[in-house]
């Protein structure tokens, strides 16, 4: 910066510099970067549901921490992908991601339970195998766990609801575009504003 320079967020920047943070400070919109954002995002849930399964299954807790986490590896990992950008639509898919995540965390209990409930027929019949429309209707039931677990414990679903809801707003949180105020330019040795 020998003549002008301009600032950011109050630091001091070249005119270069200034583009790039500014860019880097936009809004993802580029369908790549949300594709990379999204599958990183997608294998943090799956981290994410395999922990709140197990907490689940081996220590018979549902604890809202578990969620909290879903929502910071979510986030975390989508903003990696989108290389520390953010956006609405990274928000979007971060928050349906930790849904999902406690979906797929539900998920083998019932299974479980339906097995258990159909004896040794059901059983048998999982074995031969799915057709194309039992897996949609199993993933459609599969993503509607969260919610039917919620109104089928009433009143205390409304603590697990909190619970996911927090885990969603966490990854929300995390993909918030980070605001740049840049002024300038100013003149190398001159005053500021």
């Amino acid at each position: 910066m020998t003549t002008t320079y301009h600032t950011a967020n109050g630091a001091p920047v070249c005119g270069g510099c200034r583009l790039k943070m500014q860019s880097s400070s936009a809004s993802v919109k580029e369908p790549t970067v949300i594709l990379k954002s999204l599958v990183f995002g997608f294998g943090a849930a799956v981290v994410g549901a395999v922990i709140y399964w197990a907490v689940m299954e081996f220590l018979e807790l549902e604890i809202g921490i578990v969620a909290i986490l879903t929502g910071y590896l979510v986030g975390r990992a989508m903003s990696a992908g989108a290389t520390g950008r953010g956006g609405l639509v990274l928000q979007l898919g971060g928050a349906a991601l930790v849904y999902v995540s406690v979906a797929m965390a539900y998920f083998p209990f019932a299974v479980r339970a339906a097995m258990e409930g159909a004896g040794p027929a059901g059983a048998e019949a999982a074995g031969a195998g799915l057709s194309i429309g039992a897996v949609i209707v199993i993933a459609i039931f599969g993503l509607a766990l969260p919610v039917v677990s919620v109104l089928g414990s009433m009143p205390g679903g409304l603590i697990s609801a909190l619970i996911i809801g927090f885990g969603m707003a966490q990854a929300w949180k995390m993909l918030v575009p980070t605001p740049m105020v840049v002024e300038g330019p100013f003149k190398v040795g001159g005053t500021t504003p």
